[in-house]
């Protein structure tokens, strides 16, 4: 969580830096994309190895074929998931990009909730409440603050 919390601000200096470097020129969504997915790869890559998973889990994907499918199709909805997450990113301002993907989590476990019929307690309720309460503020501040900016440029 510590990290999730430090990469809004850390996207924002490097956007910045890339544009300073590159003679003003934006980031582009795939540009992102891809140098964080290789960074991603290598560490993983790294990790399986020294935890000795790498060839165990390659023996068992080679073992179970059906699997090499399932694991196939979750990479092509994760990559155009990314797709949209990395167009946010490299668009809009880090709060954007915050707001998007929490709204987009509180979708997903309503969605897993009413479809899969999940149990649900009041501290699911309020844990719920809470995210979609802290959309709103944040919906509500940047909209006073846009407001503001507008008055003043008159």
């Amino acid at each position: 969580l510590v990290c999730d919390g430090m990469v809004g601000g850390l996207q924002g200096g490097m956007k910045a830096s890339y544009k300073e470097l590159s003679g003003g020129n934006s980031i582009k969504p795939y540009e992102l994309m891809t140098f964080t997915n290789l960074f991603m790869l290598a560490i993983a890559f790294a990790v399986a190895m020294v935890m000795g998973e790498f060839l165990s889990g390659m023996e068992f994907v080679l073992a179970n074929p059906e699997l090499l499918l399932k694991v196939s199709t979750w990479a092509l909805c994760s990559a155009i998931g990314q797709s949209f997450i990395f167009f946010t990113i490299s668009t809009f301002d880090p709060l954007v990009t915050t707001t998007v993907t929490t709204t987009r989590k509180i979708f997903s476990v309503l969605l897993s909730i009413f479809l899969h019929g999940h149990k649900t307690n009041e501290l699911t309720w309020a844990g719920i409440g809470c995210a979609s309460l802290g959309i709103i503020g944040e919906m509500t501040e940047k909209k006073s603050h846009g407001a503001k900016d507008a008055k003043a440029k008159k």
